[in-house]
């Protein structure tokens, strides 16, 4: 699922023939890289106190949108999934394969952080600087995360507990979808996979809307699940689609096409980030975040259909594609480690607090990255290796 294949062949394509893609594809290596700086640019720059109205107060507008790396990472999840199971969906080991291969990759990781958080949480946490510190929560957090309940069940969190488990939501979300799209993908039919995978994305705005009417908090249509299904299945749609050799002709004569496209979306997307505090909640409900997925969607679509162009170019370099490869505990740790640097610097040098927030910044950045790469090499990697251990 990371990426080393053969570039896709969009020509001299059969009109009969359905054929799997190769499991390996590096620019989307690329394109996770990307998705996690969006979200710990998104975190981290927005940590620091520049003076309103300034240069550095706009670099900062400018990534007030990097939230949404989040959809960039449903997207190819649900690609990279969609077309995992597509590809396995006849295989006797297809449940088995799937639930042991997603076990080693996601929990390892995900109940090693949630454990150190509640042994911290017992007595450490309660003594970091005020601006963090936290008391014991209880155990209702912890029965909520892990059952992946958090995206559904309110808590309350605050300080150093709300930035080191906040992240998590998104792991719900991915965990709820993984109950759901293998049993579409092994039972139904192409045609109703599609069928179902095109209701979700229509329906998706419309919940957000009835979600924005009857809930006073906002959370609740960026975290729950039903509400974010869209960019899930236009990753999966796409994997069907580029899984079916007359789409893939349809695509190789309209591929100039897709260009125009994704500027008049990411036309949207920069709308959405630049009058983001004035747009309507009910206008970014139904047709933002759309715009934000179809966009990520197309741009997956453009970086598998021209492997050579610049955007493929681009996600195929290699400081990418490393970032990438540890995206997943960069995510989990990022925003709590930075919390933690923050409090630490801040405590001696309260003076000049802008330059000890960008001290705070590159320490984490640094920190974070180590122990993203020491995840990969002890823990992650090893479990990788033995869920792949299952065949399907």
């Amino acid at each position: 699922m990371n990426a080393t294949a053969a570039p896709l062949n969009f020509e001299n394509v059969s009109e009969s023939r359905r054929t799997p893609l190769p499991m390996r594809i590096p620019q989307l290596d690329g394109l996770r890289g990307i998705a996690v700086l969006l979200v710990v640019l998104y975190h981290y720059l927005l940590l620091v106190r520049f003076a309103p109205g300034g240069f550095w107060s706009r670099i900062q507008d400018s990534v007030r949108l990097g939230w949404c790396g989040v959809d960039l990472f449903f997207v190819l999840s649900g690609f990279l999934i969609g077309g995992i199971l597509l590809d396995a969906r006849e295989s006797p080991q297809y449940f088995r394969a799937f639930y042991l291969r997603r076990f080693y990759r996601i929990l390892p990781l995900y109940y090693g952080w949630l454990g150190l958080y509640l042994v911290l949480a017992l007595g450490a946490l309660a003594h970091l600087p005020a601006q963090i510190a936290t008391a014991w929560p209880g155990w209702k957090p912890a029965v909520v995360y892990a059952l992946f309940l958090q995206n559904v069940v309110p808590k309350e969190l605050r300080g150093i507990s709300a930035s080191w488990l906040g992240p998590l939501w998104s792991l719900a979300v991915e965990e709820q979808f993984y109950l759901v799209i293998p049993l579409a993908i092994r039972f139904l039919t192409r045609k109703r996979i599609v069928q179902l995978l095109i209701a979700t994305i229509l329906l998706a705005p419309l919940v957000r809307l009835i979600v924005y009417a009857w809930i006073p908090s906002q959370t609740a249509r960026y975290v729950a699940t039903p509400c974010r299904a869209d960019a899930l299945a236009m990753g999966v749609l796409l994997a069907v689609a580029m899984r079916d050799e007359r789409w893939k002709a349809r695509l190789a004569k309209n591929l100039r096409y897709l260009y125009p496209i994704a500027i008049a979306l990411f036309g949207g997307v920069v709308y959405l980030g630049g009058w983001a505090p004035a747009i309507d909640g009910r206008a970014e409900a139904l047709w933002g975040f759309s715009c934000i997925d179809a966009f990520f969607a197309l741009v997956v679509l453009i970086v598998l259909a021209r492997p050579q162009g610049w955007c493929s170019s681009l996600c195929r370099k290699t400081a990418l594609r490393k970032i990438g490869g540890v995206s997943y505990c960069i995510y989990v740790v990022h925003l709590a480690v930075v919390e933690l640097c923050r409090a630490a610097v801040n405590s001696r040098y309260k003076t000049a607090p802008v330059i000890a927030d960008i001290i705070a910044v590159l320490i984490a950045a640094a920190v974070t990255g180590i122990v993203a790469k020491l995840s990969w090499r002890f823990l992650e990697s090893p479990m990788v290796r033995r869920g792949h251990a299952h065949k399907y």
